[in-house]
């Protein structure tokens, strides 16, 4: 799979994920509009990783009431120890929280564990970011965090969490620009759409782009015509 325009991204998440397996734990904010391609990014990133690092994945969901602890539910089959009865047996926050610290700490190798979709997290996960945020130094994983920056206003829960975490050594955060026009009109060769309208409609957002290539030239007008 080809990405455009993210190399330097890949670059730094491989840098990050070195220093987390040098014991340096890091926790990553990636952040974008949707559509931009962060699902695409961490997913290259992890199959690129998968050799060097266990790969821990889970996610926030777009429901009324969000899951509790959505991501840790998620991952919590796959870590081991006794998490998963913990979460099935109602423990406390304080008890989850440090069970995932303590299995993290132990592993063997260093851990990639992302949560996917952090702007529709409950308050219990936006605790559990704050809490590893904080007490990553030594543990070699890289937490990495995904979210709609334009969906997260000044009032919005995860603008605070963020605020809190950006006095934190172990927090980083990279944000993902729309494709140049140059990019769109790689993705775009060979089609018949016009390629100046193409990145004016689309303003360079790869699944906006896609999602017109598939549809062929309805809608915009055709390179000629």
């Amino acid at each position: 799979m080809v990405i455009l325009e993210r190399d330097a991204f890949l670059r730094q998440l491989d840098a990050l994920l070195q220093e987390a397996a040098a014991g340096q734990g890091r926790l990553v904010f990636v952040g974008g509009e949707a559509g931009v391609g962060k699902t695409t990014l961490i997913q290259h990133f992890c199959s690129a990783s998968g050799g060097r690092a266990e790969i821990r994945a889970g996610a926030c969901d777009p429901l009324s009431t969000p899951r509790p602890l959505g991501p840790l539910v998620d991952v919590s089959p796959l870590m081991g120890g006794n998490l998963e009865h913990l979460l099935d047996t109602g423990a406390s926050r304080e008890q989850l929280f440090r069970a995932l610290l303590a299995l993290l700490a132990s592993g063997s190798r260093p851990t990639v564990l992302v949560f996917e979709d952090v702007h529709w997290a409950d308050e219990a996960t936006l605790d559990l970011l704050r809490f590893l945020g904080r007490r990553l130094a030594g543990i070699r994983v890289l937490l990495i965090a995904t979210f709609r920056d334009d969906e997260v206003g000044p009032r919005h829960p995860l603008r605070v969490v963020l605020g809190d975490l950006t006095t934190s050594g172990a927090t980083r955060r990279l944000v993902l620009p729309p494709l140049s026009e140059q990019a769109v009109r790689l993705l775009a060769e060979g089609s018949q759409v016009d390629l100046g309208v193409l990145y004016r409609r689309t303003g360079g957002n790869p699944f906006f782009v896609t999602e017109v290539l598939a549809g062929g030239s309805k809608g915009i007008s055709v390179a000629g015509a």
